[in-house]
């Protein structure tokens, strides 16, 4: 994490310094990430930056876990003006990445990574502790909609509840002009997710073989 000497730089020199930082990690993969590109448009020296980071896995951690922080911190906020209704989440987060006009600036930056580096984890970006649903979202979320409280299986449903947002959002992303027909379909696919696809006869046989 950076050192005390980051905290205390004047704002504007900081954020220079994090506008460098951003821009080296989504041109180049983590592996080929520079130091010295981001001295260059940062302007500053060599030994300037190892007052602020260790090395440059630091300021690749520390940029990583901000960008997590910022979606954790969204979703956790999305969800609790959604009651704590997990399946309320999808939607509310496609319209906040992509309001009318242009993609929400994290998300591009995510997307530019995740590309850049191809076969990154999403599971272990998103989550502080064993699967992938974030402490501050199983917090905020009302267990009580689901058919199941605990832990595991909430954590599955979140799991796919992502599952469908990240095919909407890569659809957008691919072509603006799908936003309606991807969010009309993220729309349905939670629906399905939320109700299940097995007619109700089926469920009955599986209660009588059960």
């Amino acid at each position: 994490m950076p050192t005390s000497t980051f905290y205390r730089l004047p704002q504007e020199k900081r954020e220079r310094l994090l506008k460098a930082c951003w821009t080296e990690l989504t041109r180049a993969r983590f592996a080929e990430v520079s130091v010295n590109r981001v001295i260059l448009q940062a302007g500053i020296s060599r030994g300037s930056f190892y007052q602020y980071f260790t090395d440059k896995e630091d300021m690749i951690r520390y940029l990583m876990e901000s960008m997590r922080g910022y979606f954790v911190s969204l979703l956790r906020t999305l969800l609790e003006e959604a009651d704590g209704d997990l399946f309320a989440l999808p939607l509310r987060a496609f319209d906040r990445f992509f309001p009318q006009g242009s993609a929400d600036p994290m998300l591009g930056q995510f997307i530019r990574v995740m590309k850049l580096n191809l076969g990154m984890d999403a599971q272990s970006f998103m989550a502080d502790c064993p699967g992938f649903l974030p402490d501050p979202l199983w917090e905020a979320a009302d267990r009580s909609l689901l058919r199941r409280e605990d832990r595991e299986y909430v954590d599955h449903v979140f799991h796919l509840l992502c599952a469908v947002l990240a095919y909407a959002v890569a659809g957008t992303l691919q072509d603006g002009s799908r936003r309606e027909r991807e969010r009309e379909n993220l729309k349905i696919r939670v629906e399905l997710l939320k109700c299940g696809c097995a007619a109700r006869a089926v469920h009955s046989n599986e209660e009588v073989t059960a």
